[in-house]
């Protein structure tokens, strides 16, 4: 009889090559049961299907599965029977970590949780998030006490848990990253058109990604260098239902600036080959992100904010970290950056062999794997 293990995430985030091939890859030995608490901004309805056929279970977490499940844990004879099958709870991000916390609580030590950075709450300076910080890291070391490992997507994250005593450092362990997929990209770049065009901004339409800083950039150059600003558009490719609000918020103003929006989609490389320069000005506390290892790999400048996952993937004296938030400050650099091809080719040239070693999917899986019962 096969073991069974659960998958909690925020999101059905089937566009995310590493939870896809993770969940395909323990289905081979194990009953998979997937559980969400929204769809999310983007979803690949033919690998869902993909994955239903093979048997694999997908349940919205909502108030009566909640409620369903604390009355299961009543049940002491069936706990019994579940802590035997049950292999692990691989749980993502801080949602789904507290609910798990309270619908799992009987299975703590079978409990996997993955911080894919620590995230907003962390690293906000909005005053409410200030306050909710304190209280999740409280409940975090509770947490964190009863499961069985931690595991954070950079070191400097690790670090951090150790320090502030968040968790038993006996329990925090790194994967690098989710990976990306060096096959497909190799077998890529051999089609690979480059007709760069754009000034991208690839993210959340969210302040903590920079999303304002990118907007008044646009606003600076067209002030100050309109030739400039004519030959380089700004483009915001971000999820749909940000698009959405983007639409009822901030519509006029991004029109007016000619900024274009374009939502995810399921092949990033339509937009990475019109990437002039991809723009990430984040004060928000990322875990190894796709899109900079993508842009490494395809020799797309990138001008970043130093934080934990590009310090990790980028070398230490990257000339193109952003050294302000201060849009023409940005601007500046971004001038620098786009007479710099030179360089990018031969610094990012270095990065794909490290990357190619430690950042693919296939290894991160294999080391997540690693910590599995």
């Amino acid at each position: 009889m096969k073991n069974k293990i659960i998958i909690f995430a925020n999101t059905i985030w089937f566009l995310d090559k590493f939870k896809y091939e993770l969940i395909e890859s323990l289905s081979k030995t194990n009953i998979i049961e997937c559980l969400y608490l929204r769809i999310g901004p983007f979803i690949d309805i033919k690998r869902k299907k993909v994955l239903e056929k093979k048997g694999i279970n997908f349940k919205k977490v909502d108030l009566k599965f909640i409620i369903n499940q604390l009355f299961n844990n009543l049940n002491s004879k069936k706990i019994k029977n579940e802590r035997i099958f049950i292999r692990n709870i691989i749980v993502f991000t801080i949602g789904p970590i507290l609910i798990s916390s309270v619908i799992f609580a009987p299975f703590n030590e079978k409990i996997i949780i993955v911080l894919e950075g620590l995230g907003r709450v962390f690293s906000s300076r909005l005053i409410f998030y200030r306050f909710l910080k304190r209280f999740v890291q409280k409940i975090y070391k509770i947490i964190f006490s009863k499961c069985k490992y931690v595991l954070t997507l950079n070191y400097s994250d690790a670090a951090y848990l150790a320090e502030m005593n968040i968790a038993p450092i006996s329990k925090i362990n790194t994967i690098p990253g989710t990976g990306i997929d060096i096959n497909y990209l190799k077998d890529s770049q051999k089609r690979f058109d480059k007709t760069p065009k754009y000034i991208d901004f690839i993210a959340r339409s969210l302040p903590e990604k920079g999303f304002y800083d990118f907007i008044y950039m646009r606003e600076y150059l067209l002030r100050h260098n309109k030739k400039l600003a004519d030959n380089n558009p700004f483009r915001i490719i971000t999820p749909s239902s940000d698009i959405d609000l983007l639409i009822k918020r901030e519509t006029d103003f991004v029109k007016k600036s000619g900024i274009i929006i374009k939502p995810y989609i399921s092949n990033p490389l339509e937009y990475y080959r019109e990437s002039k320069v991809i723009i990430l000005p984040t004060s928000y506390g990322e875990g190894i992100s796709r899109v900079v290892l993508e842009s490494i790999y395809l020799s797309i400048p990138l001008l970043v904010s130093r934080n934990q996952g590009t310090e990790e993937i980028l070398p230490i004296n990257y000339k193109y970290f952003t050294i302000s938030k201060n849009p023409s400050v940005l601007i500046g650099q971004l001038i620098e950056i786009l007479n710099d091809n030179e360089y990018i080719e031969k610094i990012f040239k270095k990065q794909k062999l490290i990357i190619e070693k430690f950042y693919s999917t296939t290894n991160s899986i294999k080391v997540f794997e690693s910590f599995l019962n």
